[in-house]
């Protein structure tokens, strides 16, 4: 799973900040960013994110026998 996990550990664009911002108008532009991320141009950001899940990759298990 060390594909997935690495990736899903990347930093987003603008590092913590995008998380935590420090000033009212960072706020702002976080609150603005979320009420437009379903919609061209930031959608490609958006399906980017969960495309992640793509990256994990399971052997085949053989199947456990059947109790009699």
């Amino acid at each position: 799973m060390r594909p997935y996990v690495a990736r899903a550990q990347e930093l987003p664009p603008g590092g913590v900040q995008g998380y935590a911002p420090d000033s009212a108008l960072m706020i702002r532009l976080r609150a603005a960013s979320m009420r437009w991320m379903g919609r061209w141009p930031l959608r490609g950001l958006l399906a980017a994110q969960f495309a992640k899940a793509g990256d994990i990759t399971l052997p085949d298990y053989p199947l456990p026998a059947r109790a009699a």
